[in-house]
């Protein structure tokens, strides 16, 4: 077989091939950002960063943290790796851009907590998570951290981090002074038990 027949043999399958590598990125391709944590590619695929939980929209951080992955992956093609489903139609997945681990960075912003999901990475993850936050960085500094600027609005709504439970304290209950307040958590101040109460927060036990 001469050289001209078999280019004349390679070239269609060349071309197949740029054609589905093609198609593969367009589908990949970041269309929305829906918050720090979620977006949509424009296969109509939302996406999830396994292993984050960044702040909702509404909440301290939440359109930083919407921001910061904007910039990092809008109109882009990502890499999805060890994608999962979730119950709701959203697959969770670690995901590149590059060489550049978005997941990791989201993290080592101070722009979320882990979720704890079992991933290869999960480790780096946590690590990332401490080391912004023995670092006071993002979500973890001054910004999230409401402090008392109203002298009748003292009661401590707190959520529990392991249950997820809602208690509010008043400052002469028990541990009191150890709460810090993080409102991208939806943490805050009340004025009042009923306001504690109407936003779904009991009292915590160490209050007499």
């Amino acid at each position: 077989m001469n050289s001209k027949l078999l280019l004349l043999l390679l070239i269609p399958s060349l071309l197949l091939n740029i054609f589905f590598i093609k198609k593969n990125n367009d589908a990949n391709r970041v269309i929305e950002v829906v918050d720090g944590d979620t977006f949509q590619l424009q296969s109509g695929q939302r996406i999830r960063l396994m292993g984050v939980d960044a702040p909702e929209y509404d909440r301290c951080g939440g359109l930083e943290a919407q921001q910061k992955l904007s910039t990092l992956i809008f109109g882009k093609t990502v890499v999805l790796k060890e994608e999962a489903k979730e119950a709701y139609g959203r697959t969770q997945a670690l995901v590149y851009v590059g060489s550049s681990f978005i997941n990791k960075i989201i993290m080592d912003e101070g722009l979320a907590v882990p979720d704890y999901r079992k991933n290869t990475q999960r480790d780096i993850l946590t690590q990332s998570y401490h080391n912004a936050k023995n670092a006071n960085l993002g979500i973890f500094g001054s910004l999230c951290q409401d402090k008392i600027t109203d002298p009748e609005c003292v009661i401590k709504g707190n959520i529990d981090m392991a249950s997820g439970k809602k208690f509010y304290h008043f400052p002469d209950c028990s541990h009191y002074n150890e709460i810090v307040i993080d409102s991208y958590r939806g943490e805050k101040y009340f004025c009042t038990e009923k306001e504690a109460l109407d936003a779904g927060f009991t009292k915590a036990s160490g209050c007499f």
